[in-house]
């Protein structure tokens, strides 16, 4: 049974394959919000406020490594 605790998903009696199926699944989710943040054209247009005006070839890299950042960022945390 999956118990949403304060802590996020939190699995207690389940087996450790259920377990890891379930963080992946959880990482995915936070990563299709991350993508949809940084793939979004408002966001563009914020950054080139922010930055300044740059390429779409610069952008796409920049664009890339936050995302990189990002994530990484997440992985980072604790997982429970």
């Amino acid at each position: 049974m999956c118990i949403f605790c304060k802590k996020g998903l939190y699995i207690s009696s389940m087996n450790p394959a259920t377990n890891r199926l379930l963080l992946k699944v959880k990482y995915s989710f936070y990563c299709a919000l991350i993508f949809f943040l940084f793939a979004n054209p408002e966001t563009a247009v914020v950054l080139q406020n922010v930055v300044g005006n740059y390429s779409a070839m610069h952008g796409l890299f920049f664009h890339t490594i936050l995302f990189f950042i990002t994530v990484l960022g997440l992985m980072l945390l604790p997982s429970e």
